[in-house]
């Protein structure tokens, strides 16, 4: 696994490497999004999700240029909730997300709710 990956800020490790993965990819022809996250679940040993934290936007790809910034909540990824979710949930979601595809995060900033359309890029 390469380095970038691996230091990625994570609170949780359920398979984190992989979200990690699909949002950054490092290959020509993969998806990227451009953003990495921290993650928190209801529990040490849980994977159910309680909260979910955008800790860096890479400048100049998708995130970016929807608007989504460090510092995010996001509370539902193409229209599942986060809270009360299983990892695996939205690891998929991030996963089978493919070039072109549309990715709706819709976060807390400030006290205010907001939708982003993140347009999946290539790399």
């Amino acid at each position: 696994m390469n380095d970038r990956i691996m230091s990625k800020r994570t609170v949780l490790a359920l398979g984190v490497a992989a979200l990690v993965a699909a949002t950054a990819a490092h290959a020509a022809g993969k998806p990227v999004i451009g953003i990495g996250f921290s993650i928190e679940t209801d529990g040490f040993f849980s994977t159910t999700l309680k909260k979910v934290t955008v800790t860096t936007v890479k400048p100049g790809l998708p995130a970016d240029k929807a608007g989504v910034q460090a510092g995010d909540e996001i509370v539902a990824a193409n229209d599942i909730p986060i809270a009360g979710t299983p990892g695996g949930k939205l690891k998929d979601v991030l996963e089978n997300a493919r070039p072109g595809d549309h990715l709706k995060l819709r976060v807390h900033r400030g006290g205010a709710e907001q939708v982003f359309d993140v347009l999946v890029g290539e790399r």
